[in-house]
């Protein structure tokens, strides 16, 4: 039976029995973890969204789902939940925020002779393993897989001439207060390990269990891997590194991709014959095409930021630009407060981190000089600044590239 059983009732009666036994027995109880990106919100209170969908489902069924019988995300679990008419909003990071990124400014790393510029050994490692965060892979990485695919990282993307010693970060990120290893014997551990030792013990590294929730919260996730790259990789071409590790996500606000073809080129290299097609199967974000209609109506079809109509087949023609993009690794909301009207141009400028937003509400250019204007909005048309603020910080990570 699909998620399509539950009444509002059932989702009731789960929320009542999470406030009876309380989230860490319920959670327990159940089979689920913390909710990694929405929680429903009732009387003022939150809940782990995913797990009261498995419990709802078996006050509806009889059949009580675990945390693997079934897939959470705005799709699935947030859907579900909206459409019985509860709210349902991303996940709030536990913890503190600005703690977590004054150990990132922070780090202990070393400095090599005759070169003032920090190792970007721990700056490297923690960006490589904040791109599993954004997977939802296991926090702890086994030392051979960390080896294996950091070494070659701190070789392509490291200081000149510094060695690839992937070691020094697996242990040495452990005095940021951030990282934990397990696995190395208490009396290996009163001082770094060796290479023969890791090989022979096979130890874990990676976050701490609340420095990974932390993390999992995409606001946070974007502030902290800012910071790593403004701290320690200003000349690093940053482009380059998130396509190399994982976060190629960051690079865009929305999901501007580059399309590719198969069709055989001629003798001036240009595709010829018909366009080749392949099957594929994917799972695709449902927009609310309500939403954008009506942002679209508020205003009139013109483009926020350059105040221009487009036509098309004698019609007026305009798109609607989330803010903060829907899919990973940002997962925005698709609500009006987080939409703007915007002609086709300036859509690709704003989701490509040329043009941002300031919190006065004027329009700048990331990466050349031009005159400011103010943002355009309609009577009635609500806007968030946290958005603004996420792109904003989208903008700074892209800004400089080595």
């Amino acid at each position: 039976m699909g998620l399509g059983d539950i009444r509002y009732e059932d989702v009731i009666a789960a929320t009542e029995e999470f406030r009876r036994l309380g989230r860490d027995t319920f959670l327990q109880t159940y089979g689920f973890g913390r909710a990694r990106s929405y929680e429903l919100v009732l009387d003022g209170r939150r809940y782990d969204s995913k797990a009261i969908t498995g419990v709802a489902h078996g006050y509806a069924t009889g059949d009580f789902l675990r945390a693997g019988d079934f897939s959470g995300g705005a799709a699935t679990v947030a859907r579900c939940l909206s459409e019985l008419g509860f709210l349902v909003e991303p996940g709030e990071p536990t913890g503190n925020r600005a703690a977590l990124v004054e150990r990132l400014r922070n780090l202990k790393v070393s400095r090599g002779p005759g070169n003032l510029a920090p190792s970007r050994h721990q700056p490297l490692s923690l960006l490589w393993a904040m791109a599993r965060e954004v997977d939802e892979r296991p926090r702890m990485i086994p030392w051979p897989k960390f080896r294996d695919e950091v070494g070659p990282l701190l070789i392509e993307f490291g200081l000149p001439n510094a060695k690839a010693t992937p070691q020094y970060p697996f242990w040495h990120l452990r005095g940021s207060g951030l990282w934990e290893v397990e696995g190395i014997p208490t009396e290996l551990a009163k001082k770094m390990p060796n290479v023969g030792v890791l090989d022979a013990h096979h130890p874990q590294a990676g976050f701490k269990a609340e420095t990974a929730s932390l993390l999992r919260d995409p606001v946070t996730r974007l502030d902290a891997i800012a910071t790593i790259c403004e701290t320690y990789l200003e000349d690093v071409d940053r482009r380059a590194l998130f396509q190399r590790i994982g976060l190629s996500g960051y690079t865009t606000a929305g999901s501007l991709t580059e399309e590719s073809t198969d069709a055989a080129p001629d003798e001036h290299g240009r595709a010829s014959g018909p366009a080749p097609r392949r099957d594929a199967t994917r799972s695709v974000i449902v927009r609310d095409e309500a939403l954008a209609r009506k942002v679209k109506e508020l205003e009139d079809n013109r483009c926020q930021i350059c105040d221009t109509t487009l036509r098309y087949l004698n019609r007026p023609y305009s798109e609607a630009a989330h803010i903060r993009g829907l899919g990973s690794p940002h997962h925005g909301p698709d609500d009006l407060q987080n939409l703007l009207c915007l002609c086709a141009n300036c859509h690709v400028s704003f989701d490509g981190l040329e043009i941002y937003v300031d919190a006065d509400g004027l329009v700048k250019a990331t990466n050349h000089a031009r005159d400011p204007y103010p943002l355009r909005r309609a009577p009635g048309h609500p806007l968030d600044e946290a958005h603004f603020s996420y792109h904003r910080d989208l903008c700074r990570i892209n800004a400089r590239r080595g």
